[in-house]
């Protein structure tokens, strides 16, 4: 059990809890618009304060101790408390109100989760959302350690205390600029795009790993160009529309700009895996009357995803 003194310092646990959601000093400071010696000297004093090690520092990585998962999961709740005294007022006005952290892959916090924002802000002008972007293993870890109420992302293996809810199944495609279609199109078909440059998301995503089976099952792929690897959605999408290259996204991703003519979608005999996203949820825990709200809408609004699963 973690016990805090009131004189305790609030604006170190918000740093404290930017670093553990981040796992990066670096990070946290570039998130809180303060310095790294700053986000330094939070921690350290959180821990002189305390009296134990809230960090396990390595050079390539940082992890919570025992003690700090405690601290994290009390700091938390300290801040939902705060939430609800300063919304009491707002609460008899309006109904619901109160912080909701969400995580979420790119795909789900850009596509899919926007309508039932614009929808949960306009009901409800006193919820306050964060969202947090994260791949599917740092969503999934996000929503184990309480950092986050909800996550929203591929499944990642070895959550056993998590439940996971499938919500979308979308289809990837190979997307090309129009200029450039004739002529990606006809090399498709003569089996042969060694010499083409892809462009796809980077290591540790599922689209990366949809684009990575679907490259090596084609017979050029031991003499093609290496991919060119990029971790923005936006920036591989300016580059295609540039005729910089060939991607392999979610169709979501790229449907506008089928829609109005600047792209094309390759077709081959051989088509990119599906990626499938879930809703993710801590296993045996109630909720409160802000995520049940939420869920509400979210069952209400998801019928108007690109290709969304029964619920």
């Amino acid at each position: 059990m973690v016990v805090m003194e009131l004189a305790m310092n609030l604006s170190h646990l918000q740093t404290y809890i930017k670093v553990a959601s981040t796992q990066s000093f670096t990070r946290a400071a570039q998130d809180l618009f303060i310095t790294q010696p700053t986000v330094t000297h939070h921690i350290q004093s959180l821990e002189q304060e305390l009296g134990y090690q809230l960090f396990v520092r390595s050079s390539s990585e940082i992890r919570l101790t025992v003690e700090g998962k405690q601290l994290l999961q009390k700091a938390h709740e300290i801040f939902m408390i705060i939430d609800d005294i300063k919304g009491t007022t707002m609460s008899q006005e309006s109904g619901i109100c109160g912080t909701l952290n969400i995580a979420a892959s790119s795909v789900m916090g850009t596509y899919f989760l926007t309508p039932i924002f614009k929808t949960l802000l306009e009901t409800y002008p006193h919820v306050d959302i964060r969202l947090h972007f994260g791949n599917a293993y740092t969503t999934a870890t996000w929503v184990q350690n309480s950092f986050v109420d909800l996550g929203f992302a591929p499944r990642s293996p070895g959550f056993s205390r998590l439940k996971f809810t499938t919500l979308l199944v979308e289809p990837c495609v190979l997307a090309i600029s129009s200029p450039r279609y004739a002529t990606y199109s006809h090399e498709l078909e003569h089996g042969d795009c060694a010499n083409q440059p892809f462009i796809i998301r980077e290591k540790g995503t599922k689209v990366h790993d949809v684009a990575m089976r679907w490259l090596k099952k084609q017979s050029w792929y031991s003499g093609m160009r290496t991919p060119t690897i990029l971790p923005d959605m936006e920036s591989i999408k300016n580059l295609v529309l540039a005729d910089a290259g060939i991607t392999i996204l979610p169709r979501c991703c790229v449907r506008r700009y089928l829609d109005q003519g600047l792209m094309k979608e390759l077709k081959t005999d051989i088509k990119p895996n599906d990626v499938n996203y879930f809703m993710i949820q801590r296993k045996n825990e109630n909720e409160n009357e802000l995520i049940r709200m939420f869920l509400q809408l979210l069952r209400t609004t998801a019928q108007t995803a690109t290709t969304p699963a029964k619920m």
